[in-house]
């Protein structure tokens, strides 16, 4: 794919990793298929990505890197120990990796969205059997949103891919409308 866009475009200014899967890992019940499945497409598919298109940025002196981390990345969710475990590698090895790769004059950053309204949270949003999860995910997030949209996603991302971030090395931008800021057990709001 890398030789086919090079071929074509000349040259990859822009990588943004965004594959990847989630679904639950509990201790004990998963299978090793399973565990391998999440950390091939997560983890290793962010690496091989980067591998791949690191060597044609360091020649051209220019790159931006985004990485699509998550805020499970910095917090535990029971069940999800496996999605969770390979967030916060992203996000680990968007910090080494800077060390490599900002004296290239490349750029290397992760984002961690909170829920975002895509397809695979749709049941969530809409199947009324799911409305206590959804009431709990509403009360739990400061913003009183409980999905960020995916433009809110992308206009981080073109942010960190543009010029503007020029001074971001290595840097993790929550996205998840305060969800991980904790919880609010005042009594006044």
């Amino acid at each position: 794919m890398i030789r086919k866009v090079i071929q074509e475009f000349g040259r990859i200014d822009i990588l943004l990793n965004c594959a990847g899967v989630f679904y639950p890992t509990p201790i004990g019940a998963t299978q090793p298929e399973d565990f391998s499945r999440m950390v091939d497409i997560n983890l290793k598919g962010t690496w091989n990505s980067i591998n791949a298109v690191a060597p044609g940025m360091k020649a051209q002196k220019y790159g931006k890197i985004v990485n699509i981390a998550s805020v499970c990345g910095i917090m535990g969710f029971g069940s999800f120990a496996a999605y969770c475990a390979t967030k916060a590698a992203i996000i680990m090895m968007t910090k080494s990796l800077t060390m490599e790769l900002a004296p290239h004059n490349i750029n290397i950053n992760a984002i961690g969205p909170g829920n975002t309204a895509t397809p695979i949270n749709e049941y969530i949003r809409t199947d009324p059997a799911y409305a206590n999860v959804l009431a709990d995910i509403i009360a739990s997030t400061p913003s009183g949103k409980a999905y960020s949209s995916v433009e809110d996603i992308a206009n981080v991302a073109l942010f960190l891919a543009s010029d503007a971030a020029r001074a971001m090395h290595g840097s993790f931008v929550l996205a998840d409308e305060g969800y991980s800021s904790g919880a609010d057990f005042s009594t006044t709001k």
